[in-house]
């Protein structure tokens, strides 16, 4: 039996639906201490607070008092206390008992509100600069949007949950600061939000978190998730550690689980993954298939598949995360579990038996992908002629098994998530602001503290960044070879929607260089196939050399034609 009222989804205006959330999951998580200082802005929130029967107000007409009277019922109740001022120097005031509750660990949550940022810095008034006003006091800081029905409630609802997660294992103040436009007061009419709040219709009708965090010391992790009677997909990020992305696999091959093993994960050859997973989600029948899970949990860090992260935002199923570290990894918005432990320690604490009718369901899909890489993607890469796609192909048949490959980003990266799945090296990639920049001397790093023989899959326009860390290969001592994807500029804007007057010139920028006088100038091996069978032998020969640079010259518009045409051919594949 629920012991709160269910939340109501008739408001005034999204003000006050965005401020009731906020109350509603502070209260779901057993925080009902709020001190209020008058104010304007923030009636919303006073407002939310006022109506909800659980909440328990302390009223105080100076904000630093206030502050100070938090830390007091905080350290008495050893529980957070939530504050609420209006905006301008009334925050700033908060500032001496901010301080004080990092310094003794005490869990203090600001909701301060901010005029929308139109009025920022433009002489409106009681409008200052409330970003990051606290400094480095807080444990977490996060600029909440302006309230809009055209922003997921599950936008608000995760990033809270994310920040008490975060004071739960470090007591110490978090600050939300919430930019508040007109209207700020309740209307005599109210509106109905409730095809608004369609997402979070699970977390309306019970009166848990939106978001559960277990941690390896809690209680929960010691026993088994109620796992037996769902349909899992298991789909494992990037990860750090190759034992841990190990046991993933060993698990989900062991249970007959399904395994969606990003590129990242180093995991792509094992026997349990379902590779070309990104293409296929273009299917009909595999997504189809795909879409019956009840259930999907992820291990590691981030997808690079779009595709992929589109179809776990769409699912109706549970998404739950497995990961020790305690970033957030939650880009849409919907987790309804993390644990926050290491891979191995949640498989170990598992008793999975799937059902016979989701063992049909595994063979089914097994039998989908089977078909799809016979009838579709082994004749279209065989007939294809020499390109970018074919040269990733047969690299992927090529790396030594203890050998590194980095990645580079934009189109190499992409291209090797779709079509890899026979190489067991380990894999490197700069993935986590994805930029082209430093790639070359990210590689050479690797290749000097792993020391083994290091592959370089990289870009014209991402090596041109970094040419003059060619100078860096000079002090390796194992093979590295670079492998250099010339088409003459950024090819990846061919797959965006970008002006077509204007791609050439703004986004492309053609070069029309090539590498050979820099591989002359650093004293490096150069090699420029022009057929696959020439880069299959050019390879390995390098395999046996010391520092080599491979430059495939292709044409610009190539690699977006062949994909389109591989794409067209899986949605409309009949299984």
């Amino acid at each position: 039996m629920q012991d709160l009222q269910p939340f109501t989804t008739s408001h005034s205006n999204i003000n006050q639906l965005w401020a009731s959330l906020l109350v509603e999951e502070l209260i779901r998580h057993k925080i009902t201490d709020f001190c209020i200082a008058p104010g304007s802005r923030s009636t919303p929130l006073t407002l939310a607070i006022a109506n909800h029967p659980k909440a328990k107000e302390y009223l105080h007409f100076d904000e630093r008092g206030l502050g100070f009277l938090a830390l007091g019922l905080s350290q008495a109740s050893q529980k957070p206390v939530v504050l609420v001022t209006t905006s301008g120097t009334a925050v700033a005031n908060l500032y001496p008992a901010v301080i004080e509750a990092r310094q003794s660990a005490i869990p203090l949550i600001v909701l301060s509100a901010d005029r929308p940022v139109s009025l920022l810095n433009c002489g409106a008034n009681q409008a200052i600069d409330q970003h990051g006003i606290f400094a480095q006091y807080p444990i977490f800081f996060t600029q909440i949007v302006q309230p809009s029905t055209e922003v997921s409630p599950n936008y608000l609802l995760t990033t809270l949950d994310h920040g008490l997660n975060l004071q739960r294992n470090t007591p110490a103040p978090i600050h939300l600061n919430i930019a508040f436009a007109e209207p700020l007061y309740p209307s005599q009419s109210c509106i109905e939000y409730q095809p608004y709040l369609r997402n979070v219709s699970k977390w309306i009708e019970n009166n848990q978190p939106f978001t559960t965090f277990i941690t390896a010391n809690n209680d929960r992790l010691s026993r088994s998730e109620e796992l037996n009677d769902k349909k899992i997909i298991v789909v494992l990020g990037k990860m750090h550690c190759s034992q841990q992305a190990q046991a993933v696999s060993a698990f989900c091959q062991q249970h007959d689980l399904l395994l969606l093993a990003d590129i990242q994960s180093s995991q792509a050859a094992y026997p349990a993954n379902l590779h070309y997973y990104d293409l296929f989600l273009l299917n009909p029948t595999f997504k189809g298939l795909l879409e019956q899970a009840d259930l999907i949990v992820q291990f590691g860090e981030q997808l690079l598949s779009k595709r992929l992260s589109n179809f776990i935002s769409d699912a109706d199923g549970e998404l739950w995360l497995v990961n020790a570290s305690e970033t957030r990894i939650d880009p849409n918005h919907q987790l309804d579990k993390r644990f926050n432990c290491h891979a191995s320690d949640w498989i170990n604490k598992q008793q999975y038996s799937p059902s016979v009718k989701n063992k049909a369901w595994y063979q089914s899909l097994h039998v989908c992908h089977k078909t799809l890489a016979k009838q579709v993607i082994t004749p279209f890469l065989t007939a294809q002629p020499y390109s970018e796609m074919t040269v990733i192909n047969t690299l992927d048949h090529l790396l030594p098994d203890n050998s590194s490959l980095f990645i580079g980003n934009s189109m190499p990266i992409r291209l090797a998530d779709m079509l890899m799945k026979e190489n067991q090296s380990t894999i490197y990639t700069n993935r986590g602001a994805s930029g082209i920049d430093g790639l070359l001397a990210s590689a050479v790093g690797v290749a000097h503290n792993s020391n083994k023989i290091t592959t370089l899959l990289l870009g014209d326009t991402s090596l041109l960044y970094d040419l003059n860390s060619l100078a860096l290969l000079k002090s390796l001592t194992m093979p590295f070879i670079v492998i250099v994807i010339n088409n003459d500029g950024g090819s990846i804007f061919n797959l965006l929607p970008v002006p077509e007057k204007q791609k050439n010139r703004f986004y492309q920028l053609p070069h029309g260089l090539n590498f050979k006088s820099s591989c002359e100038q650093f004293s490096i091996d150069y090699y420029n196939p022009n057929q696959l069978i020439d880069f299959q032998e050019t390879y390995n020969r390098c395999l046996q050399g010391k520092h080599s640079l491979i430059e495939v010259t292709l044409l610009n518009q190539q690699s977006a034609t062949q994909l389109d045409q591989l794409k067209e051919q899986i949605e409309h594949a009949t299984l």
